[in-house]
């Protein structure tokens, strides 16, 4: 099944602009590596998520009050949004890119390459994978001769919408990522964090049925390439008890997932199945503690 047909059985609601795209962009996929269904499952999930299927062409920040605290709150975001300022900025989509990617937030600014005011509106997430940022939109512009930087609205026309998303997988390669089903890696990479790492797993799980072919395998876990920083988890989680035993293969499926449940249960961490940097560091303190004793 081509990738076209897949998003439109997975999201039946995806924006034609973005249907396009896909459909014209068998040369841009071949350039970029995307020439198996695994890699392209994991690429349309990540595009998938960061754009509510296919129905987001520029992000929306007309956020309600206790939406604004919940993302850019104090100790959720480096915007650090108080209560009083998510009161007067709820619903004002200008004023809270403003505050929170631009000029009002001089450290995400910087990071972002945002230096005017008004750059955190004009530049706020945008196309296949919400670029966001002056500097990102000037960087992945470059990479295919476009001017993003003067006119961020091309970045979601059918020609050029794939390509600064493309060009953010290449940066990341985030091919080899997906040939060991990491999706956590992916995530990150793109994410700055793990926001959303259910949602896009579900469009995963709906794409590589699609994507796959006869004779695949069911999950896409079962058809990924050993890990070896899986295998490393698996042997550690083995070493702090975990039952059943895992077996050591270096794919992240559904025992591991359980067995990183179990560990997070234990140390009173978030409890979702994703090794992140602090599971992996508690799991590294408590295996310290073990050999010290």
């Amino acid at each position: 099944m081509n990738a076209r047909r897949a998003v439109e059985q997975a999201a039946p609601r995806a924006q034609e602009v973005y249907l396009l795209s896909i459909s014209r962009g068998g040369g841009l996929f071949e350039r970029h590596g995307l020439t198996t269904p695994l890699r392209m499952s994991h690429f349309l999930a990540q595009a998938l998520h960061e754009t509510g299927g296919f129905r987001i062409l520029r992000e929306s920040m007309r956020y309600s009050e206790g939406r604004l605290l919940e993302i850019f709150g104090v100790n959720r975001h480096t915007a650090a949004v108080t209560h009083a300022e998510a009161a007067r900025l709820a619903g004002d989509e200008e004023a809270i890119a403003e505050r929170v990617y631009g000029l009002g937030n001089p450290r995400k600014a910087r990071e972002l390459g945002n230096t005017r005011e008004g750059d955190g509106f004009r530049y706020r997430g945008n196309g296949v994978l919400q670029t966001t940022g002056r500097g990102n939109h000037r960087r992945m512009g470059a990479a295919f001769d476009l001017d993003l930087e003067s006119h961020p609205e091309i970045a979601t026309t059918a020609e050029h919408s794939l390509k600064p998303a493309l060009h953010e997988w290449a940066v990341g390669r985030l091919n080899a990522s997906a040939d060991r089903n990491d999706i956590r890696t992916i995530t990150r990479r793109i994410n700055g964090g793990f926001n959303g790492i259910a949602d896009r797993q579900r469009w995963l799980d709906k794409l590589w049925p699609l994507l796959s072919g006869r004779g695949a395998p069911d999950e896409a876990w079962q058809a990924a390439e050993t890990d070896p920083r899986t295998k490393r988890l698996q042997r550690a989680l083995n070493d702090l008890g975990a039952r059943p035993e895992l077996v050591v293969d270096g794919l992240y499926g559904p025992a591991t997932r359980r067995a990183v449940r179990a560990f997070q249960r234990d140390a009173d961490l978030k409890v979702d199945g994703i090794a992140g940097p602090v599971t992996e560091g508690a799991i590294t303190l408590r295996l310290e503690a073990i050999g010290g004793g």
